[in-house]
């Protein structure tokens, strides 16, 4: 007697086609439509371990019982999808690093005080002989918060981090977290919000402490300054949604990420973690704060498994 075939919620059916980069965990062929096949054959078993993203030939192949068939049987397409799964991750996280973009891109901005609660969550440690040398000198205390070491520049421009530090020890300082942020990308897996931009997905995929990952053109508003800080309202918006961040210019790394990366209008890479998804009207807002933020990053040098069916970034 046939079962009962149970439609698959479209949260579900969003996360997995999200994980499996809208391709066949089997055939692997980019563009071709995909389907979520029912690997133990059961349509009302709806369980996630059960779902696999297959493209219609491939589908087609698993519910053939032809002998002359290779058959695709139920432990092929568990470790199809699991290797698959594992590669989508694995090549979407490398592609967010800084050193997979031939442009000499880079970490120019860096929270420095979000950062060593999370790497400590995640189990994400510092370079280790950086992190002994700065603790050594007394730059940073246990947790790897800098210890300033330098007083207030008399000068009236805007003062970061690495103006309260020797020029050698703020390199290191600075060095010390772009790897960490690499590391904790790597730990991760972000939700790579271009790949998801629109209001269900986003809903369905970000939810508060998820960590995020955009690439694309942002605005950046200049807001109050206290003690030669300025806060900076940073978002990006298309399509009647929106990603809402504040980065305050004590954490940037250098002139130009004070007075040209981070100003006006520019194309930038951002690290996040989701504080809330909210509704204003017509728009769907992803509030956010930014763990570090990039310069240098370029569409053309961007290789992420999800780019060949969603396109590097919202238009």
């Amino acid at each position: 007697m046939a079962k009962t075939r149970t439609p698959i919620g479209k949260p579900l059916e969003r996360k997995l086609l999200y994980e499996a980069a809208r391709t066949c965990c089997v055939c692997r062929v980019p563009r071709k439509p995909v389907e979520i096949h029912h690997i133990d054959q059961d349509p009302s078993n709806n369980i996630e371990s059960n779902l696999v993203v297959i493209c219609r030939n491939c589908h087609d192949e698993a519910h053939t019982k032809h002998t002359m068939s290779k058959n695709l049987s139920v432990d092929h397409l568990k470790h199809a999808k699991e290797k698959w799964l594992g590669e989508v991750a694995e090549r979407a996280s490398f592609a967010m690093l800084p050193g997979s973009n031939l442009a000499q891109a880079m970490w120019t901005y860096v929270n420095h005080e979000k950062l060593p609660r999370l790497l400590k969550q995640k189990g994400v440690n510092f370079e280790d002989w950086l992190y002994k040398y700065l603790r050594s000198i007394e730059a940073i205390d246990p947790d790897g918060v800098p210890i300033f070491q330098e007083p207030m520049p008399k000068s009236g421009r805007l003062v970061t981090i690495y103006d309260r530090f020797e020029w050698d020890t703020s390199q290191r300082l600075h060095h010390m977290y772009m790897g960490a942020v690499d590391q904790l990308i790597l730990e991760t897996n972000p939700v790579e919000l271009g790949a998801i931009w629109t209001k269900p997905e986003i809903r369905d995929l970000v939810k508060p402490g998820t960590f995020c990952y955009a690439i694309r053109g942002f605005r950046f508003r200049v807001g109050e300054t206290i003690n030669r800080e300025e806060s900076r309202l940073v978002y990006a918006r298309a399509k009647g949604i929106e990603i809402r961040l504040h980065a305050n210019t004590r954490h940037m790394y250098g002139s130009s990420a004070l007075y040209t990366n981070f100003c006006g209008s520019n194309f930038s890479a951002v690290f996040m973690v989701a504080k809330d998804v909210a509704t204003e009207g017509n728009l769907l807002v992803v509030n956010a704060t930014p763990l570090a933020m990039g310069a240098g990053f370029v569409p053309s040098e961007y290789h992420s498994p999800y780019q060949l069916k969603y396109g590097w970034a919202a238009a």
